[in-house]
């Protein structure tokens, strides 16, 4: 018998963690192995760029009014394809679907569209932001998240090399090569329509560890330290870039290798 295909519910459960052991295991193998679930899943996830002020519409909008609106929608829907639908979502995503709706349809006023397009804060929040969107993003991960992803160093090559393409930068895998951790794969992102990058490591003791590089314009910066998601963040800025390492390891680890990375791309 084949297996259960991964459906969107199921990958919405996935980023809401809401899955069993196993269900998790399975969805994390199609994500590593398969680019379709894996395009699906960056769209469910929700971009970096609309993550953090759709969580705000999210927490201060009238739940019970909105909810009504996805019925009223579901209603249109003909049976069979209704069937399930609100069931299948929690409350909150419910509430999500319906802001979604609520926008398509008109209903809100320009102020509120405004707010979405252009985040929330002043410029000083906008650098903080883009850490908070890798930082939530980053709390997904497990360890099998990377585990799984094959060994494969020619992809590596190409996809740090795309990477440092879409950033203006010249990278290469031994610029961002880290002791004591693997290399598992880069990523293109964006966050309000900046290049993002995001360099993913498993280390076998404090599980997944990020890399990433926003083309953002800002001030150069030097390195500072935080934490965000129950992480450690040494992030600094550079010509018109803001870099951050990001993971559980040791405070002094993370130093450290951010100050490695620091003195290679210079």
């Amino acid at each position: 018998m084949s297996a259960e295909p991964i459906t969107d519910e199921l990958l919405t459960a996935y980023v809401d963690g809401e899955l069993p052991a196993e269900e998790r295991s399975r969805v994390n193998q199609a994500l590593a192995t398969d680019p379709a679930v894996k395009s699906r899943f960056d769209k469910l996830a929700g971009t970096p760029s609309l993550k953090e002020p759709f969580a705000t519409l999210l927490d201060a909008a009238p739940g019970d009014r909105l909810a009504a609106i996805l019925k009223e929608a579901e209603a249109k829907v003909a049976p069979p394809a209704r069937a399930g639908i609100l069931s299948a979502l929690r409350p909150r995503a419910a509430i999500a679907a319906a802001i979604l709706l609520f926008l398509a349809g008109g209903a809100v006023g320009i102020g509120l569209q405004s707010a979405v397009l252009r985040g929330t804060g002043n410029g000083s929040e906008e650098k903080e932001n883009w850490r908070t969107a890798v930082a939530d993003y980053l709390s997904l991960y497990t360890s099998e998240t990377l585990a799984s992803i094959p060994d494969d160093p020619g992809q590596r090559a190409r996809e740090v090399a795309d990477a440092g393409t879409r950033l203006a930068l010249p990278l290469d895998v031994g610029k961002v090569v880290l002791p004591d951790l693997d290399l598992k794969r880069a990523q293109i992102f964006a966050f309000r329509d900046k290049p993002l990058v995001q360099i993913a490591y498993l280390s076998q003791g404090a599980g997944p560890v990020a890399f990433c590089i926003i083309r953002n314009g800002q001030k150069d910066a030097a390195p500072a330290f935080e934490e965000r998601e129950g992480k450690g963040i040494v992030f600094w800025g550079k010509d018109g870039r803001g870099f951050m390492l990001i993971g559980s390891l040791p405070r002094e680890q993370l130093e450290l290798l951010a100050e490695t990375l620091a003195a290679r791309i210079a």
